[in-house]
Protein backbone atom coordinates (compact mmCIF):
# COMPACT_ATOMS: atom_id res chain seq x y z
CA UNK A 1 0.00 0.00 0.00
CA UNK A 2 2.86 2.45 0.63
CA UNK A 3 1.90 6.04 1.35
CA UNK A 4 -1.65 6.42 2.52
CA UNK A 5 -1.91 10.11 1.58
CA UNK A 6 -1.71 11.23 -2.01
CA UNK A 7 -0.15 14.56 -2.94
CA UNK A 8 -3.59 16.14 -3.29
CA UNK A 9 -4.59 14.74 0.13
CA UNK A 10 -1.48 16.29 1.67
CA UNK A 11 -2.21 19.63 0.00
CA UNK A 12 -5.79 19.52 1.25
CA UNK A 13 -4.65 18.69 4.78
CA UNK A 14 -2.16 21.56 4.78
CA UNK A 15 -4.82 23.92 3.43
CA UNK A 16 -7.30 22.86 6.07
CA UNK A 17 -4.71 23.30 8.81
CA UNK A 18 -3.92 26.73 7.43
CA UNK A 19 -7.63 27.59 7.37
CA UNK A 20 -7.96 26.56 10.98
CA UNK A 21 -4.97 28.64 12.01
CA UNK A 22 -6.27 31.66 10.12
CA UNK A 23 -9.73 31.28 11.65
CA UNK A 24 -8.21 30.77 15.09
CA UNK A 25 -6.11 33.90 14.79
CA UNK A 26 -9.08 35.86 13.51
CA UNK A 27 -11.01 34.81 16.61
CA UNK A 28 -8.24 36.17 18.86
CA UNK A 29 -8.71 39.74 17.63
CA UNK A 30 -10.58 40.77 20.76
CA UNK A 31 -13.69 42.85 20.60
CA UNK A 32 -15.44 39.83 18.98
CA UNK A 33 -18.68 40.84 17.36
CA UNK A 34 -17.93 40.58 13.66
CA UNK A 35 -20.19 43.56 12.92
CA UNK A 36 -17.68 45.42 10.80
CA UNK A 37 -15.57 46.93 13.59
CA UNK A 38 -13.53 50.06 13.22
CA UNK A 39 -11.65 49.15 10.06
CA UNK A 40 -8.61 47.54 11.72
CA UNK A 41 -6.99 50.89 12.37
CA UNK A 42 -6.60 50.41 16.16
CA UNK A 43 -3.34 50.42 18.08
CA UNK A 44 -2.53 47.40 20.21
CA UNK A 45 -3.90 44.66 17.88
CA UNK A 46 -0.54 44.24 16.16
CA UNK A 47 -0.27 40.90 14.38
CA UNK A 48 -3.75 39.81 15.42
CA UNK A 49 -5.34 42.75 13.61
CA UNK A 50 -3.39 41.78 10.49
CA UNK A 51 -4.56 38.16 10.73
CA UNK A 52 -8.17 39.28 11.07
CA UNK A 53 -7.88 41.60 8.09
CA UNK A 54 -6.29 38.86 5.98
CA UNK A 55 -9.01 36.38 6.81
CA UNK A 56 -11.94 38.68 6.12
CA UNK A 57 -10.93 41.41 3.71
CA UNK A 58 -8.82 42.23 0.65
CA UNK A 59 -11.61 43.72 -1.40
CA UNK A 60 -12.80 40.42 -2.82
CA UNK A 61 -13.68 38.57 0.39
CA UNK A 62 -17.40 39.07 -0.15
CA UNK A 63 -19.53 36.70 -2.19
CA UNK A 64 -23.16 36.96 -3.32
CA UNK A 65 -25.65 35.56 -0.79
CA UNK A 66 -26.29 32.37 -2.78
CA UNK A 67 -22.66 31.31 -2.19
CA UNK A 68 -22.32 32.09 1.53
CA UNK A 69 -23.14 28.55 2.75
CA UNK A 70 -23.34 26.73 -0.59
CA UNK A 71 -22.04 23.19 -1.08
CA UNK A 72 -19.02 22.46 -3.27
CA UNK A 73 -18.70 19.85 -6.03
CA UNK A 74 -17.24 17.41 -3.50
CA UNK A 75 -19.95 18.03 -0.90
CA UNK A 76 -18.13 20.45 1.45
CA UNK A 77 -20.41 23.15 2.84
CA UNK A 78 -18.89 26.63 2.79
CA UNK A 79 -18.47 28.16 6.25
CA UNK A 80 -17.94 31.93 5.97
CA UNK A 81 -16.28 31.98 9.40
CA UNK A 82 -13.42 29.63 8.50
CA UNK A 83 -12.07 30.57 5.09
CA UNK A 84 -8.50 31.09 3.97
CA UNK A 85 -7.59 34.29 2.17
CA UNK A 86 -6.58 34.06 -1.47
CA UNK A 87 -3.10 35.21 -0.49
CA UNK A 88 -2.75 32.39 2.05
CA UNK A 89 -3.43 29.74 -0.61
CA UNK A 90 -1.41 31.42 -3.39
CA UNK A 91 -4.49 31.95 -5.55
CA UNK A 92 -3.65 32.63 -9.19
CA UNK A 93 -5.98 33.39 -12.09
CA UNK A 94 -4.58 30.75 -14.44
CA UNK A 95 -4.48 26.93 -14.18
CA UNK A 96 -1.39 25.03 -13.08
CA UNK A 97 -0.44 21.87 -14.96
CA UNK A 98 -4.06 21.24 -15.96
CA UNK A 99 -5.31 21.76 -12.41
CA UNK A 100 -7.98 24.44 -12.08
CA UNK A 101 -10.73 25.38 -9.69
CA UNK A 102 -13.58 24.11 -11.87
CA UNK A 103 -12.39 20.52 -11.37
CA UNK A 104 -11.53 20.87 -7.67
CA UNK A 105 -13.67 19.23 -5.00
CA UNK A 106 -13.93 22.56 -3.10
CA UNK A 107 -15.25 24.58 -6.07
CA UNK A 108 -18.79 25.96 -5.96
CA UNK A 109 -20.11 26.42 -9.48
CA UNK A 110 -21.47 29.70 -10.87
CA UNK A 111 -24.93 30.28 -9.45
CA UNK A 112 -25.77 33.73 -10.85
CA UNK A 113 -24.48 33.57 -14.44
CA UNK A 114 -21.62 36.03 -13.89
CA UNK A 115 -18.94 33.50 -14.89
CA UNK A 116 -17.50 33.30 -11.36
CA UNK A 117 -17.96 30.69 -8.66
CA UNK A 118 -16.84 30.41 -5.05
CA UNK A 119 -14.87 27.99 -2.90
CA UNK A 120 -15.77 26.06 0.24
CA UNK A 121 -12.42 26.91 1.85
CA UNK A 122 -11.21 30.17 0.22
CA UNK A 123 -12.74 33.64 0.62
CA UNK A 124 -14.07 35.67 -2.29
CA UNK A 125 -15.32 34.85 -5.74
CA UNK A 126 -13.32 32.26 -7.68
CA UNK A 127 -12.65 32.05 -11.40
CA UNK A 128 -13.30 28.56 -12.80
CA UNK A 129 -9.90 28.48 -14.53
CA UNK A 130 -7.96 29.74 -11.49
CA UNK A 131 -5.74 27.62 -9.21
CA UNK A 132 -4.48 27.57 -5.61
CA UNK A 133 -2.40 25.25 -3.43
CA UNK A 134 -5.57 23.86 -1.80
CA UNK A 135 -6.53 22.21 -5.10
CA UNK A 136 -7.87 18.67 -4.64
CA UNK A 137 -9.15 16.96 -7.78
CA UNK A 138 -12.87 16.29 -7.84
CA UNK A 139 -13.40 12.57 -8.33
CA UNK A 140 -17.15 12.72 -9.08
Amino acid sequence: MGDRLTTSDRRRLLALIGSGLTAGLAGCGGGGGGDGGDGGDGGDGGDTATATATATSSGDGEVPAEYETATSLGGTERNPDSLSSKEAVNYQTEPSDGQQCSNCQFYIEDKNDDGMGACAIVAGTIAPDAYCVSYAEYQG
